[in-house]
């Protein structure tokens, strides 16, 4: 039986990946009004909230592809070319940008190569945070004859750059705010004038400031959980019934599933073998973060486990079914691919479930679309790196 077939048999479509040129011919449409009435796909992409934009914001009487702004108010600029990228195009990306004081720019291509990668992640490097350079891979795919549909792959990001949770007091909606982003010259401070003092009464020295108040924590947000400093046995007692229905709820999706010891630590691991382990954790600005935990005790091999998977991305994220983080962490032996997600009240049971549900529907799906292939894909670069390959 073909694999078509098979695939058939289980009322299932084979994903295609489809080349733009030959989709669309000599006649390249213009996809920014595709990218205006998608600005959720695109935040999604990129980890930001982007507020639209009512007009297109003019820079030395050119039209900008700007989209809209982030949560600092810095402008979204969007350069998108279906061709391959040039080094005119690299340059032109850098002067609309130099025109702005603070700026998002995204540059949309369908590849990039390894100089353009290195140029964007050298400017990432080397800018202050008022600016970010994102290199975005544009391709199409499609599931039989169905309509065509773009997907956006990151490949540059900014050095050390995750998708922030967005939060907000009292447990409202979060809508993004334009703040103003300040100027690079220092404000300089004018004493106010004081009327003249007597000669032999000189004024007195003003009091000192007093101190800042300590200021009131966010409902909802927890402390940073490294450890249980600040947040006291019940922030242990919290997470520690967290990951009791984390597991029940990966038992329930993966029968025969052995549910390991864990204690009242900020993070959990399990289900190890030569690639690494699956974890679910707390981060420190009150996420929560499930997926795969690459670490082969071997910097190069590990790297080349997560190259391989990264190639693969398209496939991995339609298996899984939604968005990864895919962090190689060059700074750091281990590598991740994982999922983040907010959480306001961990106390609220109703939260807990739903948390500890999404938690666990992501790492079962990691396991059944990754976990055969991990396993023989680290013995065998291990095998390789140890044997001089």
């Amino acid at each position: 039986m073909s694999a078509d077939i098979e695939i058939e048999r289980f009322g299932l479509g084979r994903l295609e990946r489809l080349d733009l040129r030959s989709f669309w011919g000599d006649q390249v449409p213009d996809l920014m009004p595709w990218f205006a009435q998608n600005l959720d796909l695109l935040s999604q992409t990129l980890g930001i909230e982007i507020t639209p934009l009512q007009r297109d914001p003019h820079v030395d009487r050119t039209p900008m592809q700007v989209l809209g702004t982030d949560a600092h108010g810095r402008p979204v600029m969007v350069e998108n070319r279906l061709e391959p990228t040039e080094q005119s195009h690299l340059g032109q990306l850098m002067v609309n940008a130099s025109s702005l004081e603070s700026a998002v720019v995204v540059w949309a291509a369908p590849r990039f190569p390894a100089d353009h990668r290195r140029t964007l992640e050298w400017l990432n490097d080397r800018t202050d945070d008022k600016v970010d350079f994102f290199a975005v891979e544009l391709g199409l795919v499609r599931i039989g004859r169905s309509l065509p549909a773009p997907v956006l792959d990151v490949v540059v990001q900014p050095r050390n750059w995750r998708k922030p949770v967005r939060r907000q007091a009292g447990g409202s909606s979060s809508v993004p705010v334009p703040v103003p982003v300040p100027q690079h010259r220092e404000a300089t401070q004018v004493p106010l004038l004081q009327p003249p003092m007597p000669a032999q009464a000189p004024p007195p020295p003003p009091p000192p400031p007093p101190p800042p108040p300590s200021p009131a924590p966010m409902r909802g947000q927890p402390p940073a959980m490294a450890s249980d400093k600040d947040g006291g046995f019940q922030t242990a007692e919290v997470r520690h019934r967290y990951f009791e229905a984390m597991f029940d709820a990966v038992a329930r999706r993966r029968p025969g599933f052995r549910v390991p010891k864990f204690g009242y630590e900020n993070w959990v691991g399990f289900a190890a073998g030569p690639f690494g382990f699956y974890d679910v954790a707390f981060t420190a600005n009150g996420a929560v973060r499930a997926g795969v935990y690459l670490d082969m005790q071997e910097r190069v091999a590990t790297k080349r486990l997560f190259d391989d998977l990264f190639s693969e991305r398209l496939g991995v994220e339609t298996a899984v079914g939604r968005i990864l983080s895919w962090e190689r962490l060059d700074d750091r032996r281990a590598s991740r691919i994982v999922d983040y997600r907010e959480i306001r009240d961990l106390a609220n049971p109703e939260e807990q479930r739903v948390v500890a549900d999404w938690a666990a529907e992501t790492v079962v799906k990691l396991m059944d679309a990754l976990d055969g292939r991990l396993r023989s894909t680290a013995q065998i670069l291990l095998s390789r790196v140890q044997g001089g390959v």
